[in-house]
């Protein structure tokens, strides 16, 4: 028997149902790093072959996982460990940064690009009046091809060229132009999923996600990026340590 198939060896001791001891047992191994995301896991029929059980049985411990966003399954190639990602919260990163190391590719797609006049909220965070115009900048964010992240980023109107995006990442862009961003200030909020959020997300109007609110700073205290990202709970994982 292959050995992280045999990881997954039910106990028949246990009065445990045994599609609530493969579950247990397949996130286990995930949370020791014996399988990590983006590893394909054995199909129905493996586990009924290795185990002697019905497809049934394991169809349900299939479903257990992805329910808790354990994993993902993609008819026609499999069954697969979700990412799972833990931004680095004391330092700032970029998409990319938080995602490659992971073993996925960051991707964008742009939803919307559009010049317009800030909204109060922008104006506070930015500090610009309302004769200031912003450029808003809406992404869709995916590791490989799953997409775990909608973001929209306002920035002054100065900033940005007027012939559009660059093609290159934003954050690399305002390096390039002298204005990197070095310090930034985030807020975490639980939200539902509007509309709009839930189209893009591939999820229920209603559902809880995440909203993190970033304001970005240049080295001369200057308030440039103002980025709210609805991000899919199960795709994040955020630690801090505290000290007294």
């Amino acid at each position: 028997m292959d050995e992280k198939l045999a990881l997954l060896q039910p106990d028949s001791a246990d009065s445990t149902p045994i599609y609530l001891q493969l579950a247990k047992k397949i996130r286990a191994a995930v949370e020791s790093g014996q399988w990590r995301s983006g590893d394909a896991l054995p199909s129905e029929r493996a586990l009924m072959e290795a185990f002697g059980i019905a497809r049934g049985t394991a169809r349900r411990a299939f479903q257990h996982l992805e329910q808790d966003g354990t994993i993902n399954r993609n008819r026609g190639s499999g069954t697969f460990i979700a990412p799972r990602f833990a931004p680095a919260l004391p330092l700032l990163e970029s998409f990319t940064e938080m995602v490659e190391p992971q073993g996925f590719r960051a991707q964008s797609e742009l939803i919307g690009f559009l010049r317009r006049g800030p909204t109060a909220e922008e104006m506070q965070a930015l500090q610009l009046s309302d004769e200031q115009d912003v450029v808003e900048l809406v992404r869709l964010r995916k590791a490989g091809e799953i997409a775990i992240a909608l973001q929209y980023s306002v920035l002054p109107a100065t900033i940005l060229p007027a012939s559009g995006l660059p093609e290159e990442s934003l954050y690399h862009y305002l390096h390039s132009i002298g204005q990197p961003i070095v310090r930034a200030t985030q807020r975490f909020r639980g939200e539902i999923a509007d509309k709009s959020v839930a189209r893009y997300l591939a999820m229920e109007v209603g559902e809880p996600l995440l909203l993190v609110t970033r304001t970005g700073f240049t080295r001369d205290e200057r308030p440039i990026e103002y980025t709210r990202s609805w991000c899919l709970n199960e795709y994040y994982d955020f630690a801090l340590e505290l000290k007294h």
